[in-house]
C-alpha cells in the first residue's frame, strides 16, 4: 500500500508544481469541449485544436522555464 501513496503523491506533485501549465491544459480541454457542445464542431477537427493548443501550452511552458534559469 505504500508504493501506491507513493505513486498517487508523486503524481500530486507533477500536476502542483507547474500550476500555470496545468490550468491552462485544463482552460484548453474545456474550451475544446465548449466548442464540440456549442458548435457541434467534428471530432477531428478538435483533436486538431487540442493538439495545436497542447503543443503551445507546452512551448511557452518550457519557454518560460528556459527564461527563468537564465
Amino acid at each position: 500500500m505504500k508504493i501506491l501513496a507513493d505513486v498517487a503523491q508523486e503524481l500530486f506533485s507533477m500536476f502542483v508544481a507547474d500550476l500555470r501549465l496545468t490550468l491552462s491544459t485544463l482552460a484548453l480541454v474545456a474550451l475544446v469541449g465548449l466548442l464540440i457542445l456549442w458548435l457541434k464542431l467534428g471530432g477531428a477537427l478538435c483533436g486538431l485544436i487540442l493538439l495545436l493548443g497542447c503543443v503551445l501550452v507546452l512551448l511557452e511552458a518550457t519557454a518560460r522555464e528556459a527564461k527563468r534559469r537564465k
